[in-house]
C-alpha cells in the first residue's frame, strides 16, 4: 500500500516527468513564421532570351499546333517573335475542361 510519504514522492517524480516532457516539447517545436513566397510566372521563368532561343520556343509551340513559320518570319524583331511565342503558348495552353473535366461551374 502506498504510504502519505510515497504517494508525495510519487507525484514529485510524476510532476517532474511532465515538466521535463513539456520543456523538451517546447524546445523541439519551431515556432519562427512561415514565410511562403510565390512561385514565378512559369512564362515568365521560361521565357527565352535570345532571338535563338525565341525562335526554337516558338517553333515548338508552332508545332504543338499542327502550325508552320509563316513565310518572311525572319525579318520579325526579336519583340516581335517574343510576342507570336507567348500569343501561341497561350493558346496551346489547356482549358479549365481539359484539366479537369467533371469539375462544375459555380455561380
Amino acid at each position: 500500500m502506498v504510504t502519505g510519504n510515497k504517494a508525495w514522492a510519487l507525484g514529485v517524480v510524476a510532476f517532474l516527468v511532465g515538466a521535463a516532457a513539456m520543456f523538451a516539447v517546447t524546445v523541439v517545436v519551431d515556432d519562427d513564421p512561415k514565410v511562403t513566397v510565390q512561385p514565378e510566372s512559369a512564362t515568365k521563368a521560361d521565357l527565352p532570351r535570345t532571338r535563338e532561343g525565341l525562335v526554337a520556343a516558338w517553333t515548338a509551340e508552332l508545332e504543338k499546333a499542327g502550325k508552320e513559320k509563316q513565310d518572311g518570319w525572319e525579318t520579325l524583331t526579336t519583340e516581335e517573335l517574343r510576342d507570336r511565342y507567348l500569343s501561341q503558348y497561350f493558346i496551346n495552353a489547356p482549358d479549365a475542361e481539359d484539366i479537369d473535366p467533371g469539375m462544375v461551374k459555380r455561380d
